[in-house]
């Protein structure tokens, strides 16, 4: 390689002293490892807790959880209604006679409920009330878990465009830099087209990077209406050890509490078609004129339950009632397998994390700084100090990676234990994700 001269020499190092120092504080903007701020766990508690509360899916099952409270009420008061009925009857008025006999009678019919079909209406209603509330509960963590992991994945990507931004822009001096030595002859001319190629890869990596920053907006911006990204919070927080959570606190989750609770709906319901295959008596009464006498008038009336015994509705109640309860372990075995996994996969992200923060960043900073002195010393060429800054480039990427891994891991632990609420309540001022 051709021996610059001194003043050459001091310029050059100048240039590349300001390269390298443009790419470590580009680096920095990252925040891999600074320390989060209280507001900034504040605001993001109260994001997540605004776009569950106005989020359409989240609306929806409130209005269905009311439209179960109208019908338990309704269910309460669902007793058989009176019949009123008026009988007129003339004797002899076409047969030409002179003395008619004329009857009329005034009734009330009423149907008697002694079979308890009633309470049995008002148990169903109130089980299916139990578990739109729980619905709700599920569809507010989910929703909360959601926006959380599209955050997560929207900051990513934004991280690696920033990061790519950065590397572009020092890519970009580094070509003109390096067009200047080969001018100068200090560099060969295959060596400049080093520099050349390296920003047109920066560039579409970059591009790429952007594509991938907008498709993570789209995911955050399906859960909430803040369209401002610059409203969005930040992410900022230390990852917590695991708190001691027995596998039992599944049982407590609103999914596996839904599907409990669906098997003891499905239960009435087996109980009131049960109790509906008892008839109920009607009695009824009236009162009258007949041949210008009193007339007083009782009797009752029992169904016969002979072309419809109701014996199908039972067993197709029962039979739902078993698949319900099938289906009820399965939601539990699955929420019981999904809480281990999770709490696995978060403490090998956090150690890995932690690993990261405590040795790689610091000598990935060492890395970069030996290459610099090594470039401004003349001891690298243009091709090995590419080298050195594209494989500073990959490592800060996987960190992303392994950033965003955490909070995945963290955010599914909090779904599958069902601390999602207690965490973000903890954070905010004004409480959990509930309104």
């Amino acid at each position: 390689m051709a021996t610059r001269g001194p003043t050459q020499g001091r310029t050059s190092q100048a240039r590349k002293a300001c390269l390298t120092a443009c790419l470590v504080s580009g680096m920095s903007l990252l925040g891999l490892a600074l320390p989060a701020a209280a507001d900034d766990r504040d605001a993001l508690a109260r994001f997540v807790r605004d776009a569950v509360a106005g989020n359409p899916a989240v609306l929806a099952a409130e209005a269905t959880l009311r439209a179960h409270a109208e019908r338990r009420a309704g269910a309460a008061l669902s007793y058989d209604n009176p019949e009123l009925s008026i009988e007129a009857e003339e004797i002899g008025a076409f047969g030409g006679g002179n003395h008619n006999e004329r009857r009329v009678v005034v009734g009330v019919a009423k149907q008697f409920d002694l079979q308890g079909k009633r309470r049995a209406r008002v148990t169903v209603a109130e089980a299916r009330q139990l578990v739109a509330a729980a619905q709700l509960d599920a569809l507010r963590a989910a929703t909360a878990g959601e926006l959380l992991k599209a955050l997560a994945q929207w900051r990513t990507a934004a991280g690696r465009a920033r990061l790519l931004a950065t590397h572009e822009q020092a890519m970009s001096d580094f070509e003109s830099l390096a067009e200047r030595r080969r001018a100068a002859g200090d560099i060969s001319r295959m060596e400049a087209n080093l520099a050349t190629l390296a920003l047109a890869e920066t560039r579409m990596r970059r591009a790429a990077a952007e594509a991938q920053r907008s498709a993570a907006a789209e995911g955050v911006r399906g859960v909430t209406f803040a369209d401002d990204v610059q409203r969005w919070p930040m992410l900022d927080f230390e990852f917590p050890p695991l708190t001691e959570t027995p596998p039992e606190a599944v049982s407590e989750l609103p999914v596996v509490r839904a599907a409990m609770l669906t098997v003891r709906a499905a239960s009435a319901l087996v109980a009131e078609e049960t109790r509906n295959r008892r008839p109920n008596p009607t009695l009824s009464l009236g009162v009258g004129e007949e041949a210008g006498a009193g007339l007083v008038e009782a009797g009752v009336s029992v169904p016969l339950a002979l072309l419809n015994r109701g014996t199908h509705a039972v067993s197709a109640a029962t039979e739902d009632a078993a698949a319900a309860a099938r289906a009820s372990d399965d939601v539990a075995r699955r929420a019981l397998v999904r809480f281990q996994a999770s709490a696995e996969r978060y403490r090998i992200a956090r150690q890995a994390w932690q690993g990261w923060l405590s040795d790689g960043a610091g000598s990935l900073d060492d890395r970069e700084l030996l290459a610099r002195r090594s470039w401004e010393a003349g001891e690298l060429d243009p091709a090995d100090y590419l080298m050195h800054v594209e494989a500073a480039i990959e490592l800060r990427m996987q960190a992303l990676d392994l950033r965003h891994a955490a909070w995945e891991a963290w955010f599914e632990w909090l779904l599958a234990s069902g601390r999602i609420d207690d965490w973000l309540g903890a954070q905010g001022n004004e409480g959990g994700i509930k309104k």
